[in-house]
């Protein structure tokens, strides 16, 4: 084999197991079906979109069936922030429960000062800003930008009343379906210190490591089940 033929042949196999992965979509359009203990829960749709170098994230989830009758309102998570070479990085976080603005949870993050603000019942609160802090929304988000790599993922985030940091351990490759289809995904796996709640979370390989299904486990020992249902994107 010639030089010419080598070159190429090396150029074809350094293709052929390069990761797949391509450029994060400039919106997303998704919906999921939560259940719990096997029960209907609710409904959840998300909606992510970039313009230049900014993003906002909208999610909002309404309870069906008997639930419906118990929490009343939607809960709606929010995120905007800024688009870098490290992914996204948030600015501002708002929970919201109903229309009670009593029960609203904002988050404000100053990346120049390295500061996080929080206000919370009635209350505000500060803690220094790790870098690379996601909030609750703009976490699975990130996913899109910063695929998953060697054991897993350590990072910071915040739920907007602190900043906790968490280990996400890559579990393995898993082949699931869901009401959205088949998808080729990277099962991550969370474990709240030595307590029995955690998170597992399914990326879905070929959909810019999208999040297909979340179960969350309670420390009743019950599951909150998260499912997607469709999905669109806009490149």
């Amino acid at each position: 084999m010639n030089f010419a033929a080598k070159w190429f042949f090396a150029i074809i196999l350094s293709l052929a197991i390069a990761p797949a992965w391509s450029a994060p979509p400039q919106a997303v359009s998704a919906s999921y079906r939560l259940t719990k203990m096997g029960q209907p829960f609710g409904v959840a749709h998300e909606t992510f979109r970039r313009d230049a170098n900014h993003y906002r994230i909208e999610s909002v989830t309404s309870a069906v069936g008997i639930f419906a009758l118990f929490a009343k309102g939607k809960i709606r998570l929010l995120s905007n922030g800024e688009v870098t070479a490290e992914g996204l990085r948030p600015v501002h976080f708002e929970h919201h429960r109903g229309d009670d603005p009593a029960r609203r949870i904002v988050a404000d993050f100053d990346w120049e000062k390295r500061s996080a603000s929080f206000h919370f019942d009635g209350k505000s609160e500060s803690a220094e800003l790790p870098p690379g802090t996601q909030d609750r929304i703009s976490l699975l988000y990130q996913f899109m930008f910063k695929p998953p790599q060697g054991a897993g993922v350590e990072l910071a985030m915040s739920n907007g009343r602190q900043i906790g940091r968490y280990f996400y351990q890559l579990v393995g490759e898993e082949t699931i379906v869901t009401p959205a289809g088949r998808f080729e995904t990277v099962h991550l796996s969370k474990r709240q210190g030595e307590q029995r709640d955690g998170t597992e979370v399914w990326l879905a390989k070929g959909k810019h490591y999208f999040p297909v299904r979340i179960v969350v486990e309670e420390k009743d020992g019950g599951a909150l089940e998260q499912e997607l249902t469709s999905l669109e994107f806009s490149e």
